[in-house]
């Protein structure tokens, strides 16, 4: 039956629907015949996208970081910075896990994980059946690949990088690994005098252990060679999407020994440590982006630059080891000078208060910034103020790459759908204002506008704003994690516009805000999708029996 018939056949009602049938059918038709034009011409940007892991909000030279010279802490980052966009207003999650899944799966963490898991979860941090955003990329055309860490899900083949979309992958699956031996970080030790035994080894090549690069390098160095040899041996005529997703500045605190001894001057050697990773970091990028100047890729490339939560400020539960010296092999964390696995310190979020884990502005508004050629030069050097959450990324890479954010799979096995919104308008100077107003952080956390709510009874840990020299002499005693508040009958109430370092509770002063933003909130927890996560003791059986004592899928394999 050709479209001329069916209409002789339809109610007024029922033409209008076959109508807009058809014109639903020929518009996907366009967009996808647009899209082919598009990949043809050759016109689609590299996209080189950055999570710098547990980086403080004053840990960088554009908010004031710096050498003892007095110049400063990350020049290159800085570069970025002037020939980019800052993003002032970049939030992500208090911790790592859901702020990466909620970038991998277009979802806000509320739709996909609001707590740590571990490689042995059972569910892994991202359903199995969400289509991440790699795959969406290769949909465009796109060559993509992850290098660093994941802590996304490994349950299944599925869940890993290349089950999600990515055509090669150098990673480790869990929040932390030890950056010589790559074996898996147990967490942070308390007043630990000794390096602790190694454990399960934690790093993937793709689809099988890295059994050929473990114990042959400082970490970081092994993946700025992995990203060289991705960019040299890269199909100009496809467009890029490269993931690095770095171990700095995530504990436990190392450093090649000539980046630790830069900082001297610092006596906190927590602090000496951190800096000394930052500023690796700096270097880094300059090396992978210089080779992308090199092979004529960046005036062709979109980069982005975010932390996954702020720097931790908690104590310091004990000394940093000095006693190794200088002399260590490539397959011992033993001997590269000092290393701190004890508590967890040595980052800043001054002037914001808080820091990883906390609620307020210091463990969710990160360090963050577009820069590279595809960047209009009329947005270049400027700030922008609008509200974006790491979820949005996902949205607006798939609308650069002409691909629609949308995901049948998840749709059809019943989990909830895309949050991420499109911020290119923003960014390439189409729109003067975010189209994101709203983010429900966890169900104790709403931001709406200019707003931050937290109700009543909530008790607020890192209530503290350190200051200019943090960690100092009184963080053994004193750090930031320690101070509390708790929020008042009417809840807690700040006005990030005028008082972005939430000194100032107004709920009291502001009672229809409150009732507003009560209401909101109520209207937001109802869509909060969750499930169990505990680990599956069958995940370290199959690492030693399969894999050779390192952590991989366990299930469907």
């Amino acid at each position: 039956m050709n479209d001329e018939s069916q209409f002789s056949f339809c109610s007024p009602s029922s033409l209008i629907q076959v109508i807009s049938h058809q014109l639903n059918r020929k518009m996907r038709l366009l967009l996808l015949l647009s899209s082919a034009l598009v990949a043809v011409s050759g016109s689609l940007p590299h996209i080189f996208m950055v999570v710098v892991d547990d980086w403080g909000w004053a840990d960088v030279g554009y908010h004031g970081a710096k050498m003892a010279s007095g110049d400063s802490l990350t020049p290159t980052i800085d570069g970025f910075v002037k020939e980019g966009i800052e993003l002032n207003r970049h939030y992500v999650h208090m911790f790592c896990t859901p702020t990466r899944a909620s970038f991998q799966s277009g979802r806000l963490p509320i739709h996909v994980v609001t707590t740590l898991c571990n490689p042995c979860d059972e569910n892994g941090a991202i359903p199995r059946n969400m289509t991440g955003i790699a795959a969406q990329m290769k949909k465009a055309g796109y060559a993509t690949h992850q290098v660093g860490k994941w802590d996304a899900g490994m349950t299944t083949p599925h869940h890993t990088p290349k089950g999600r979309g990515y055509d090669s992958s150098l990673n480790y699956y869990g929040h932390a690994n030890w950056m010589w031996t790559e074996s898996e970080w147990l967490g942070s030790e308390n007043h630990k005098g000794e390096f602790p035994a190694e454990s399960i080894k934690d790093f993937w090549d793709t689809d099988k252990p890295a059994y050929h690069l473990n114990g042959t390098g400082y970490e970081e160095y092994i993946f700025r060679d992995r990203m060289l040899d991705i960019l040299h041996n890269h199909n100009q005529s496809v467009p890029l999407f490269l993931q690095y997703d770095s171990k700095v500045a995530h504990y436990p605190l190392q450093a090649p020994a000539e980046y630790q001894n830069k900082f001297t001057n610092i006596n906190q050697i927590n602090r000496r440590l951190y800096y000394g990773m930052v500023n690796f970091l700096d270097d880094q990028l300059k090396n992978i982006t210089d080779t992308m100047k090199e092979l004529n890729m960046w005036d062709n490339t979109l980069m982005v630059v975010a932390s996954d939560n702020g720097g931790y400020t908690q104590s310091e539960n004990g000394p940093c080891n000095t006693t190794t010296g200088t002399g260590g092999s490539d397959s011992s964390d033993i001997g590269h000078a000092a290393a701190c696995f004890n508590g967890q310190a040595g980052a800043s979020n001054w002037p914001l208060r808080g820091g990883k884990h906390n609620v307020f502005e210091g463990g969710i508004r990160v360090n963050a910034f577009v820069s590279g050629g595809y960047v209009p030069e009329a947005k270049r050097g400027t700030k922008e103020e609008g509200m974006i959450h790491i979820t949005d990324w996902y949205t607006t890479f798939c609308s650069i790459a002409g691909v629609p954010a949308v995901d049948p799979w998840a749709a059809s096995s019943g989990l909830p759908g895309i949050d991420g919104l499109d911020m290119w308008p923003l960014l390439s100077g189409r729109n003067d204002t975010s189209p994101r107003t709203t983010i429900l952080v966890n169900k104790e956390l709403l931001i709406h506008n200019n707003w931050k709510y937290i109700p009543p009874k909530t008790v607020l840990t890192g209530d503290a704003r350190g200051g200019p020299q943090y960690p100092n002499a009184t963080t053994a005693t004193d750090p930031i994690e320690n101070h509390k508040m708790t929020c008042p009958s009417e809840g807690c109430l700040f006005n990030l516009d005028t008082d972005l370092y939430e000194t100032t509770n107004v709920a009291a002063q502001n009672p229809d805000v409150v009732k507003m933003m009560q209401q909101l909130m109520e209207t937001e927890k109802a869509t909060i999708w969750e499930v169990p996560h505990s680990d599956d003791p069958k995940c370290k059986a199959t690492a030693y029996s399969k894999y050779g004592g390192f952590y991989g899928p366990w299930k469907e394999i």
